[in-house]
């Protein structure tokens, strides 16, 4: 394993985070490598000191956050003992990583069909491994009667109402994210809730 330098590593978390904004401006497929080099100001050899290729930086932007929110949600689980306070935790905890994160994960759910072969089975497993979380979280309200029973596709829609705000979520507008935040978990709450 290598080791890299704290400027080393500086350097591509700035080129990581100017793709991911050129990404989510303009697509994946409408920049070139040579827009990533002009607006990080390095030359094409420099940046690929740094990355191997345009899709390992969309691999690294996607699987970053998804890697993220999976930490986030495990740990969620291990300190709410009860379902419905899990299930407001992770909504809390997605959608203040899609509003701080905005440009990452705009292009982490509006890119990963441009990811080919491994990198895309990496990050589909990602992706699943979030999911299974909330899952089990509606699984074990569904066994103790708090919410309905189970369903995949009532998972899926409340999870991309969440994943979709990455088009209209203002990150420069706190209150917004608050009171989008105690909105989007009503909704779910009373989506799942067995009795209202």
């Amino acid at each position: 394993m290598s080791t890299i330098t704290i400027s080393e590593a500086s350097s591509k978390e700035r080129i990581i985070q100017t793709a991911a904004a050129l990404f989510a401006e303009r697509g994946y497929h409408a920049v070139g490598v040579s827009d990533i080099c002009e607006a990080v100001g390095l030359s094409r050899g420099t940046l690929y000191h740094h990355i191997r290729s345009k899709e390992d930086i969309l691999e690294e932007i996607c699987g970053n956050y998804m890697s993220q929110l999976g930490v986030l949600a495990r740990q969620t689980v291990k300190e709410e003992s009860e379902p419905e306070a899990q299930l407001e935790r992770l909504g809390r905890d997605l959608l203040d990583i899609i509003a701080r994160h905005k440009a990452e994960l705009t292009v982490c759910f509006r890119e990963i069909q441009s990811l080919t072969g491994e990198r895309r089975e990496r990050v589909l497993a990602l992706h699943a491994d979030y999911e299974r979380i909330w899952a089990d979280v509606l699984k074990a309200g569904a066994k103790t009667g708090q919410f309905l029973p189970y369903s995949k596709t009532r998972l899926k829609g409340l999870l991309g109402m969440y994943y979709y705000s990455y088009i209209w979520i203002r990150p420069d507008r706190p209150a917004m994210i608050e009171e989008s935040t105690i909105e989007l978990n009503d909704i779910v709450l009373k989506a799942v809730r067995a009795h209202s």
